[in-house]
């Protein structure tokens, strides 16, 4: 069995181990988060790895210690002071090769685990995080140390565990899970998701990105039977779906529903926790070109920050400054282009900020692309969709155009022409 896990404690099986995954989202142990805030020196020397999500993992553990070091997949506002003071590095790479990086045997020297309390096989259940943590422990070393905090508040789930063996030790500890709750669309995002719902057919398969556009088009699509679901992460809007009946029956051989993350109210992992309804399922298969491949009528729908005129679309920046990361974003639009049938859609409002900027741009100024042009196959806007995917360079100007708001339609038109004439 594994040994009692303390704050006094953690400090001898750290000692001396200074690579360590901690995961995000709900993987994340608030235990363990007070733990480092209350004790500064078990972060000493440490460097620190995860997928931390902007806008739901807002803890920087190189604030804690001086000599404390992290690497991020997404940089986000919450981690800019230590990446300004050089404490934190940002790898920017897709969800799939992030699992390759994370599984890179001897990566990491201790992995600390927000676990589900085992059941009568010996297996703790991942819960509500299934993505990287698979990928982590299979390049662990036998001497590698798993901490992990068993939280009776975390559901057990249909998909990969940890057994109780490899656990070095633990805590039993009933902590509140991380929380986050769709906000309601404004009137122009929930125009961009009717738009974006009259591109879905009964049938399909979806995936959608993170961040309040998922839960508009789920919302947009009550009507609509037999859906199925394949994503990185499901947050509240999947509960509109199971209530107006839109899903595809649940199963105990396919469920309807297949995610890596799982992000929402507690009303969200009441549901998920239904094994015949959630497969939670690691990143190497949620992402996987092969896997997405493999799925008729995958319809891949995500948000962008700034769009060109050449269809290029920006993830990650604004202004210059790094807000977040690509993420799994052309992972889905390759694996959705390359489906039977399957489409990939980038969805946003026509307008940009309080200052209502267009969201399209002649040409990325900020030099990071974060899907290229001929990734890019449909953009949806309030306005309506411009199908990029077998348009040339002037015809795709043209639809995108056709898409801004119509105040912007006329300087980027003049923009377009002058930028034309250049290439």
């Amino acid at each position: 069995m594994p040994q009692p896990l303390s704050r006094d404690s953690m400090a001898d099986w750290m000692r001396g181990r200074g690579r360590v995954y901690w995961p995000g989202c709900a993987g994340h142990s608030p235990l363990f988060e007070r733990w480092f805030c209350g004790s500064p020196e078990l972060a000493a020397d440490c460097w620190f790895c995860g997928a931390w999500i902007p806008g739901v993992n807002r803890f920087d553990v190189t604030s804690v210690h001086d000599a404390a070091r992290s690497s991020t997949f997404f940089l986000s506002p919450a981690l800019r002071a230590g990446w300004q003071r050089g404490a934190i590095e940002h790898l920017p790479l897709h969800y799939a090769e992030i699992d390759r990086y994370l599984a890179t045997p001897g990566r990491f020297d201790v992995v600390l685990l927000h676990l589900a309390p085992p059941d009568e096989q010996g297996q703790c259940s991942l819960s509500l995080a299934a993505d990287f943590a698979p990928a982590v422990m299979q390049g662990l070393a036998a001497d590698a140390v798993v901490l992990a905090h068993i939280n009776p508040g975390l559901p057990r789930t249909r998909g990969p565990g940890i057994p109780v063996q490899r656990i070095n030790a633990w805590v039993h500890a009933d902590e509140q899970v991380l929380t986050l709750v769709d906000d309601a669309p404004d009137a122009s995002l929930a125009a961009v998701a009717a738009q974006v719902a009259l591109l879905v057919r009964d049938g399909d398969v979806l995936q959608l990105g993170l961040g309040k556009l998922q839960g508009a088009v789920l919302a947009a699509l009550s009507s609509h039977r037999h859906l199925r679901l394949h994503s990185g992460m499901v947050s509240d809007g999947l509960l509109g779906l199971i209530q107006h009946g839109a899903l595809a029956s649940n199963s105990a051989q396919q469920p309807p529903v297949c995610t890596g993350v799982a992000l929402g109210s507690a009303a969200l992992y009441a549901a998920v926790a239904d094994s015949s309804l959630v497969q939670f399922a690691p990143t190497r298969h949620t992402h996987a070109q092969a896997t997405l491949a493999a799925l008729p009528n995958l319809i891949a729908i995500n948000s962008a920050i700034t769009i060109d005129l050449f269809g290029q679309v920006n993830v990650e920046t604004l202004a210059g400054q790094q807000l977040s990361g690509g993420g799994g974003c052309a992972d889905f639009v390759r694996g959705a282009r390359a489906s039977a049938g399957g489409r990939a859609i980038i969805a946003a409002t026509a307008r940009a900020g309080r200052e209502a900027a267009s969201r399209f741009t002649p040409r990325l100024a900020d030099g990071v692309v974060g899907l290229t042009r001929g990734d890019t196959d449909i953009v949806v806007t309030e306005y309506g969709a411009a199908h990029l995917r077998h348009l040339g360079v002037d015809a795709r100007a043209r639809a995108l155009i056709g898409i801004a708001a119509p105040e912007h339609r006329e300087s980027l038109a003049q923009a377009w022409h002058t930028l034309r004439r250049s290439l």
